[in-house]
């Protein structure tokens, strides 16, 4: 949204099967699990699917944690790899202090030491790797709880696709249609209503980092 920037479907999956293809270059897929610590931007989708075509699982985390917050995601989940944003950097470097992750990667590009997305893309993999799509958590958001730690929701294939088969029966959106998304995509119900339901539904997204009143908006008016 801020920025007009665009992906087209074709290089959304090209991404998508490149980052898979790359992590598993590297040994981290499959089994292995990433953490995401993003705002909505378009390379969310990117890391969420890559890493799930490759069988692995994805953690998202809140954006606004502090360093604390995140460790204990990062240790609790087993993240092996924390992929961020350059304004996130230094609370994530922060947060892996004491931690299993061992690479960093900041989307476009971070400081020393850290890879970029770019440096872990490889040669697409060309087909779903192998996981039962019933027990294979792909997704491990965290609850916020009403005690104690925020717990992690082990969710399957089975469970996404699901919801999504579920809400896309009720929902009526179309390749026609567009959706402003500002709910924040590492909860459940942007993750799957927003993202993966306009994804699946070949809709269009619009991706705002943070609400604003001004921008959301604005961008009512240029995207209709």
């Amino acid at each position: 949204g801020p920025s007009g920037r665009t992906v087209t479907a074709r290089a959304l999956k090209q991404m998508i099967r490149s980052l898979a293809g790359g992590l598993s270059e590297r040994g981290i897929l499959p089994g292995g699990t990433v953490a995401l610590l993003a705002p909505n931007i378009p390379e969310y989708p990117v890391v969420f699917h890559g890493v799930a075509y490759g069988g692995g699982t994805v953690t998202t985390i809140n954006p606004t944690y502090t360093a604390p917050e995140i460790r204990h995601q990062l240790q609790d989940a087993g993240a092996s790899v924390l992929v961020t944003i350059a304004m996130f950097e230094d609370v994530a470097r922060a947060a892996m202090e004491g931690t299993g992750v061992r690479d960093l990667i900041v989307i476009g590009g971070g400081g020393a030491g850290a890879l970029s997305l770019e440096d872990v893309m490889g040669a697409e993999l060309q087909a779903q790797a192998p996981v039962d799509l019933e027990r294979h958590v792909v997704v491990l958001p965290y609850s916020s709880g009403t005690t104690g730690q925020p717990k992690g929701v082990m969710l399957s294939h089975r469970n996404l696709v699901a919801n999504v088969a579920q809400a896309a029966a009720v929902s009526e959106i179309t390749p026609r249609d567009t959706a402003i998304a500002f709910l924040p995509f590492f909860p459940i119900y942007a993750m799957t209503v927003l993202m993966n339901l306009f994804l699946n539904q070949r809709a269009k997204l619009v991706t705002m980092p943070r609400f604003d009143l001004e921008l959301f908006l604005r961008l009512i008016g240029e995207h209709k």
